[in-house]
């Protein structure tokens, strides 16, 4: 089992039919002053299962780290992989929303997913001053 993709963006959902639907990624966060507070945003992660996992269990821990490596939000649970024929693949995606973030000061903040105790993967994103380009979120 292992992460396909993870990313930040404005809105993410899962479909009846399973369909990973995405509005506006991003990787920065700009603020006027600090600490600032982030009115919304999702956290979405793709896992993808091969034959070899199917059926088992594996304990998932998503954080939200600071530029210190301090937890500023943690979640912890399971995914079951179900039944993959030989030669074939399974996804499941996984999606956060998170409703007023405060973020103290300006830094490189990351989100950090463990699966099966395997080797974190890490989205990482800035937080930082007003920039004068607007097309940076």
């Amino acid at each position: 089992m292992n992460i396909s993709l993870a990313f930040l963006a404005d809105e993410a959902n899962v479909s009846q039919e399973g369909k990973l639907n995405v509005l506006g990624i991003f990787d920065r966060i700009n603020a006027a002053t600090f600490p600032v507070v982030h009115p919304r945003m999702v956290f979405a992660f793709r896992v993808q299962m091969e034959f070899g996992d199917a059926g088992r269990t594996f304990p998932v821990e998503v954080r939200l780290l600071d530029q210190d490596g301090a937890a500023m939000f943690e979640a912890v649970g399971e995914i079951m992989a179900p039944a993959v024929p030989p030669g074939e693949f399974a996804t499941a995606n996984q999606v956060f929303s998170m409703v007023g973030v405060q973020f103290p000061t300006e830094g490189m903040y990351r989100f950090s997913v463990s699966i099966g105790g395997a080797e974190p993967y890490v989205t990482p994103f800035l937080v930082q001053g007003t920039a004068s380009d607007p097309m940076m979120n």
